[in-house]
Order: structure tokens, then C-alpha cells, then sequence
């Protein structure tokens, strides 16, 4: 099955708890899959050579848009594989994720378009005609969207890896676990901290810096991992 060979990659320190695939993961597979089919089904049939062009334009927007919802599919199949466990609280967490998840995938796919458009000056936007795609004043309202959305979705996560450190000693984490776990909660608690800046610039007309707010997430990341390894090391020479 994809998830139990696809993201083989996890840190091989953690041990694996989650040896069966739960219903739950099951459910969620055909919903993400379904999340991209829809953006498969949004895509009409070329009639002539020109529609055919302004799919293949359409390819990056499209392509931005399915690897985030993988990248929060790679984080569930993570949080299963590492505590393999799946109670009712768990489960209404997943069924509220996939609920966003769904939600947003034309948004997200309305804004890496937009994004690619001023970057590239290629228009995604054809059928538009003469309609006005996005003027300045809806500009503060579509980073709001987006950072409403990605806030929520990292909250989720961050209550589900809250519920598997309060059950740590039902799981029997090692101290490794222990530290993993909590740079896991670490790094969704940042992901949450950068969503709601973005969120608060743009809602008092800075949606440029709120934009700019996503830029600190490979610092984020880079400082967690530093803090892990310096934990680990003052925990090895204890």
C-alpha cells in the first residue's frame, strides 16, 4: 500500500507503531485523492489547440496545489505511523482535517495561481475575459483565506500529536520519542504562530509582510532541528 512504502523516509530512531493501516487512514486516502480529482475535474477537455495551451499553463498552479495537500498527507501518515493508535477524539480530528482539506483545495489553487501570475506575468486566467481577476483591496482578504486555512490545519495536527504526548506512557515512548514528539508539537505550534501573523498583517492592510511571514518557515524548521540535536546531545552526555 502507497502509505506503508512511499514515505519510508521517516526517522528510522522512531519506532513504528503503526504496523496496520486503520480505517480512519483508509478514509483518508480516497478523500485526498478525491480533493485532487477535483482539480482534475475542473480541467474541461481541450476543444482546440489554444484550450490545450491554456491547460498545459495551468500545469504549475496545479502541481503547487497537489504537493501541499501531499505534504499534509505525508504529516497524517507520519502521526499514524509513529503512535499507531486511532481513539474517537483522533478519528474527529482527521474527519475535520480532511473537511479543510477538501475545502480549500480551490482556493489554494486560485491562489498559487495568482501567485505564479505576478511572478511569471503568464496568464492563468483566461476565461476571465475582461473581468477583473484580483484588484489591490482583495488582496488582504485572499491571504486571510489562506492563512485562516493553513492555521487551522497545523492546529489540528498540533492537538492530535498533544494527544499522543498526554498518552506517552500508554505508548511507551522512549526519551528519543519523547524529544521527537515534542519537536513535533513544536514545529505544528510554529506553523500555527506563522499563519496567525500573516493572518494579523493582513487584516491591518500589510498583506505583503503577511505574505512574507511563510518565507520564516525553512527557519523555523532549521532552528527545531538544531534544538533537537542540541537536547539530544545534552541528553547523551547526561
Amino acid at each position: 500500500m502507497i502509505r506503508q512504502n512511499l514515505f519510508s523516509g521517516f526517522d528510522p530512531h522512531f519506532r513504528h507503531r503503526g504496523t496496520e493501516v486503520h480505517r480512519i487512514e483508509t478514509f483518508s486516502d480516497a478523500v485526498f485523492a478525491f480533493s485532487i480529482s477535483l482539480l482534475i475535474m475542473s480541467l474541461e477537455v481541450p476543444q482546440t489547440f489554444g484550450e490545450l495551451k491554456v491547460i498545459i499553463q495551468n500545469f504549475l498552479p496545479f502541481l503547487a496545489t497537489v504537493l501541499l495537500v501531499a505534504l499534509f498527507w505525508k504529516e497524517q501518515n507520519r502521526f499514524f505511523r509513529y503512535y499507531g493508535f486511532s481513539d474517537s477524539l483522533v478519528v474527529w480530528l482527521n474527519i475535520l482535517l480532511l473537511v479543510v482539506i477538501l475545502f480549500y483545495v480551490y482556493p489554494l489553487k486560485f491562489l498559487f495561481s495568482v501567485l505564479l501570475w505576478l511572478v511569471t506575468h503568464v496568464n492563468y486566467f483566461p476565461k476571465a475575459g475582461d473581468e477583473e481577476v484580483l484588484n489591490y483591496e482583495d488582496v488582504p482578504q485572499l491571504v486571510m483565506i489562506f492563512s485562516i486555512g493553513y492555521s487551522v490545519i497545523w492546529f489540528l495536527f498540533f492537538l492530535m500529536y498533544e494527544i499522543a504526548w498526554r498518552r506517552r506512557e500508554y505508548l511507551q515512548l522512549n526519551r528519543y520519542e519523547l524529544m521527537a514528539t515534542k519537536k513535533e508539537i513544536r514545529g505544528a505550534l510554529m506553523n500555527v504562530g506563522i499563519g496567525l501573523a500573516s493572518l494579523f498583517f493582513a487584516a491591518i492592510g500589510f498583506p505583503q509582510v503577511g505574505g512574507y511571514c511563510f518565507f520564516l518557515i525553512p527557519f523555523g524548521v532549521w532552528f527545531l532541528n538544531w534544538l533537537k540535536k542540541r537536547e539530544l546531545k545534552t541528553h547523551n552526555s547526561s
